[in-house]
């Protein structure tokens, strides 16, 4: 995952709990900042919940889990 990636983010309860589109769901966002690792080992592993990333979603710029996001098109 990359500055300027396409990505499917997943919003809301994690667990999938309530009804989906009001309690969660999925939307599109711009991967606009750089993977924030929370410690080293997670950086050392390149874990994927533990670490959040800057994305332009819902009309904003934010951090999500990196979890929560997964690349919609690579071009590389």
């Amino acid at each position: 995952m990359r500055i300027g990636d396409l990505v499917r983010v997943h919003w809301g309860n994690c667990d999938w709990s309530g009804e989906e589109d009001i309690d969660w769901g999925y939307t599109s966002g711009v991967v606009v900042g750089e993977i924030q690792y929370w410690n080293a080992d997670a950086r050392a592993n390149k874990s994927p919940i533990c670490g959040d990333i800057d994305i332009y979603v819902h009309g904003k710029r934010t951090k999500y889990n990196i979890g929560r996001c997964e690349v919609i098109v690579e071009d590389r």
